[in-house]
């Protein structure tokens, strides 16, 4: 399986970062994907659903890891897991998104690229793909 790897460290101006920050930080995890879709394929892929599960708070300062990969893929659509844990290897959220991919100049829904697909069979990080 493909994925990335975001290394951050939390900012809030309070005691705990708030859900729709944690939301912002597997945004973040996402970059590298939407990246590849645009400067690699001369597609845009974009978010037609996102599921979150917040399992434990995350604080200020704590550092977090967020991993993101490539589940599933099909027609038009293909599906990012993310999971967000501490440096101690304890699980603070999950995500699941489903991406469109579309033609950047019609906006319009576009069959996803082969090179997407084959990366469901590569076990390789998405930054190293890139730099080939």
């Amino acid at each position: 399986m493909t994925y990335s790897e975001l290394e951050l460290i939390a900012e809030t101006k309070t005691f705990h970062v708030s859900n729709v920050k944690i939301f912002d930080y597997f945004d973040l995890g996402r970059k590298e994907w939407y990246r590849y879709c645009t400067q690699q394929l001369g597609v845009e892929a974009v978010a037609v659903h996102i599921g979150v599960d917040y399992k434990k708070e995350v604080f200020n300062n704590d550092e977090i890891i967020v991993r993101t990969w490539l589940e599933r893929v099909g027609n038009t659509s293909f599906t990012l897991m993310q999971k967000m844990e501490n440096k101690q290897g304890i699980l603070l959220a999950s995500a699941e998104v489903i991406l469109t991919t579309i033609n950047r100049q019609t906006r319009i829904k576009t069959t996803v690229p082969d090179e997407i697909r084959r990366l469901l069979h590569q076990n390789a990080e998405l930054a190293e793909l890139i730099n080939c």
